[in-house]
């Protein structure tokens, strides 16, 4: 948004900006509105012939699926909207290119110009000679302006991405957050096993009654821990929700996160990534689009430097995304290698057990350790999926410049 320098005094900053906080109010206004409503029900960002029937059909349903998330972010996050409404209110007023804008600091420019009073008392002469010095300032300000509407829309466009991929992690700790719950639930049977065990040496005579307040204690605090997961997971539901424009008390079905095919990740070509990360990436497109609206020499030897620096961090971002991506495949590997093993180990034990050369607690810390594995694969393929995501987005125009 295109504000007035500081050094300009309050009375021309309200001339230049009084359009703008009108537009900011009504902004507020529609925010309450889109705030308040469900996504079946409340106004989307687009047009009705935007999307297709079916389209909106899914949009507007009860149910919420990975896949559907950008479209939920374009239409009913209030941040998008705003920033939509923001946008097409700048063109408005201030037109598309950067001789508009320019021309609008010329135009309040003429205005303190205008008030001057011309006449010759002290105090008279003293305001003209501070209205005369703004607009001085306000003329140099349009001489070296480089904002224009396409700079705004592909920093809107920026936004609305970087809250996509802001949903999508949050639905994917949702699951993350679900399966720690599963793993303490666990825990909490592995504790009351211990429980069952120490009431049974007390009574035997090899253990103390202190060995029973222990192993009960830990079931108390395991308990805690688990409400305490329940609550952030719940939490985390509302966080995701409001986001995606239902309020934190809606219930919609959230589905299950979507099977991608680990080949894809073989079919990566990093360099090729690098190259369409320095054509996608929007902060990149930004000081390019500014380099083409740049009059001074120095301003824009300094917007070249900027530009070369971004296509050397946007490199690391894109290579440092990939080998986080290939260390969560390998994390996913390792994870499926153990629950192999303790499948065969649980199989053994199962044997043992049936011909009595174990007891049963053994035989079921065995299935516990197993059910263990599994969730820490199941955890394992969610981290890979965010950190593809992350590549992708990388990728995709949001590659770190600095």
């Amino acid at each position: 948004m295109m504000w007035i320098d500081k050094n300009v005094d309050e009375s021309a900053k309200k001339r230049l900006n009084k359009r703008i906080s009108r537009r900011m109010a009504s902004a507020g206004i529609l925010a309450v509105v889109m705030g308040s409503s469900l996504p079946m029900t409340a106004m989307a960002a687009s047009p009705e012939f935007a999307r297709t029937a079916e389209e909106w059909a899914k949009l507007r349903d009860d149910v919420l699926e990975y896949d559907e998330i950008a479209g939920f972010i374009h239409e009913y996050n209030v941040t998008v909207q705003n920033n939509q409404y923001e946008y097409n209110e700048f063109i408005k007023d201030y037109g598309r290119t950067r001789e508009d804008v320019a021309k609008a600091y010329r135009d309040l420019a003429d205005d303190l110009e205008a008030d001057k009073s011309g006449e010759s008392e002290a105090m008279s002469r003293i305001s003209d000679l501070q209205l005369e010095q703004q607009a001085k300032q306000l003329r140099e300000q349009a001489d070296d302006n480089i904002e224009d509407s396409h700079i705004h829309y592909l920093s809107y466009q920026q936004a609305e991405d970087n809250l996509a991929m802001s949903a999508q992690s949050k639905y994917i700790s949702y699951f993350r957050d679900k399966l720690e719950l599963e793993s303490a639930k666990e825990e909490k049977q592995t504790l009351e096993n211990n429980y069952q065990l120490a009431v049974t040496r007390r009574q035997a005579g090899t253990g103390t009654e202190m060995d029973v307040l222990d192993a009960q204690e830990k079931i108390l605090e395991q308990e805690k821990t688990i409400s305490k997961l329940a609550q952030e997971i719940e939490y985390s539901r509302q966080s995701l929700l409001i986001m995606l424009g239902w309020q934190a008390g809606d219930n919609p079905e959230i589905c299950e996160l979507p099977q991608f095919d680990l080949a894809e990740l073989d079919g990566i070509d990093l360099e090729a990534d690098k190259q369409t990360a320095i054509e996608q990436n929007y902060t990149l497109q930004i000081n390019k689009r500014k380099l083409e609206n740049a009059r001074d020499a120095d301003n824009q030897e300094k917007i070249k430097k900027t530009i070369r620096d971004n296509e050397s961090q946007i490199a690391v971002s894109v290579t440092n995304a990939w080998n986080a991506l290939q260390s969560a495949r390998l994390s996913y590997e390792q994870a499926v290698a153990d629950v192999s093993t303790q499948e065969r180990s649980l199989s053994l034990s199962q044997q043992k057990w049936n011909v009595g050369m174990i007891t049963r607690y053994e035989y079921e810390q065995q299935q516990i350790t197993l059910s263990t594995k599994q969730r820490a694969q199941e955890t394992a393929i969610l981290s890979l999926l965010e950190a593809l995501e992350t590549y992708r987005w990388n990728v995709n125009g949001l590659a770190s410049t600095g």
